[in-house]
């Protein structure tokens, strides 16, 4: 019985070490912080019950300062939201898809930025299946990420899971794509693009419910004036009747 016991200990611990191996923790991103490190190489798709998905087109132009008309490069960006079933709580998926786009050749020393927004207050661990550097605005709304000396362009998919429990569509993401390209004679110079996108899905506070109504129903002052002047009326009548005055 104490080697089965003793067994089925070490078993319990194995797997729970497997577990913990196996476990890739998000980075806690608070209001105020900057350049905490993701590491994109032990990303991790997250799970949960998908609650909402968005898809949109987003153009991204790319101005070089050596050709007068700019080169617009169309990617799509998803944004979801997943809701823990354990515990209802939210987490959101923003996904670029640039398997049909064809960015300037040549590029090199190729830096990205994305700034998410609006998460106000709620508490953020921010996954990404890039290598980023993470800063969160002090009043904690813009999540902003950021890589440099790429050798490609290669837009990021990034999760955040937040404590959140509602969430709207008001949301906001925006950045740039720049790298240095080489110019026709000698040397290289720098292009770059901005790019938006407006209706992405954010975290909001919840709405408390209205309190009860007191018991009973107040009624507006006037009313109250009026039935103590009544009540007034009527005890002066009783009172002359006793005096016999009317």
């Amino acid at each position: 019985m104490r080697r089965v016991r003793f067994a089925l200990a070490l078993l319990t611990v194995g797997c729970l070490l497997i577990a913990r191996a196996g476990r890739v923790d998000a980075a806690p991103v608070n209001p105020g912080d900057t350049g905490i490190s993701i590491d994109g190489t032990t990303f991790v798709p997250p799970t949960g019950d998908l609650v909402d998905t968005s898809t949109q087109t987003v153009t991204l132009s790319f101005i070089d300062p050596t050709v007068p008309t700019p080169t617009d490069v169309d990617v799509s960006l998803t944004s979801q939201v997943l809701r823990d079933p354990a515990t209802s709580r939210l987490t959101f998926v923003y996904s670029f898809d640039q398997s049909t786009a064809v960015f300037p050749t040549g590029m090199t020393n190729i830096a990205q930025s994305l700034t998410l927004a609006a998460f106000g207050t709620v508490g953020t661990d921010v996954t990404s299946d890039s290598t980023l550097l993470v800063d969160r605005s002090a009043d904690g709304a813009q999540v902003a990420a950021n890589s440099t000396a790429g050798d490609a362009v290669q837009l990021p998919t990034i999760a955040i899971a937040t404590d959140a429990t509602e969430f709207d569509n008001n949301g906001t993401a925006s950045g740039s794509v720049s790298g240095d390209v080489a110019l026709p004679e000698t040397g290289t110079t720098t292009i770059s693009a901005q790019f938006s996108a407006s209706g992405t899905f954010q975290p909001i506070a919840a709405v408390e419910p209205p309190p009860p109504p007191p018991n009973g129903i107040p009624l507006p002052a006037g009313v109250w004036l009026g039935l103590v002047a009544l009540a007034g009326s009527g005890a002066a009548t009783r009172f002359r009747r006793k005096l016999h005055l009317i």
